[in-house]
């Protein structure tokens, strides 16, 4: 089943200096420089680093507008090989692509997938929970 995406975003942000051309759909989080954000990668609760608070909709280049959804329905790229079922929990792997979130690794859970995948590189909607959960 196709999703219309309707989601919410942060305007006003630009992609940070080495751009974000080749990371559509990918998770992603404020940079440390105002203005800015960057791909992100895997979120701990417990972590003093900065969370995943978002998919990326757009692939701006460095210093372009960036399409940030924080919250809704928004299309985002697997990173498992493993089944991804509908209903699942999804975080943020190294990368910034979607994994299933498990229960063990106190990973932020971004939301829940809408789509099943099968194969890493799939994209799925993904019901965007803001300001994420622990899981």
């Amino acid at each position: 089943m196709a999703f219309t995406t309707d989601y919410s975003t942060i305007p006003g942000l630009v992609a940070n200096s080495t751009g974000m051309a080749s990371y559509q759909f990918y998770a992603v989080k404020l940079a440390s420089t105002a203005g800015q954000a960057v791909v992100s990668g895997a979120a701990v609760m417990n972590s003093t680093a900065c969370t995943v608070t978002g998919l990326l909709q757009n692939a701006p280049a460095a210093g372009e507008a960036v399409e940030f959804a924080y919250a809704g329905i928004a299309k985002g790229i697997v990173g498992q090989s493993t089944a991804i079922a509908i209903g699942d929990a999804i975080a943020s792997n190294s990368t910034g692509k979607l994994v299933t979130a498990a229960k063990t690794d106190n990973a932020e859970v971004l939301g829940k997938a809408l789509e099943a995948s099968s194969a890493s590189g799939d994209i799925i909607a993904v019901l965007l929970v803001p300001g994420g959960m622990r899981y």
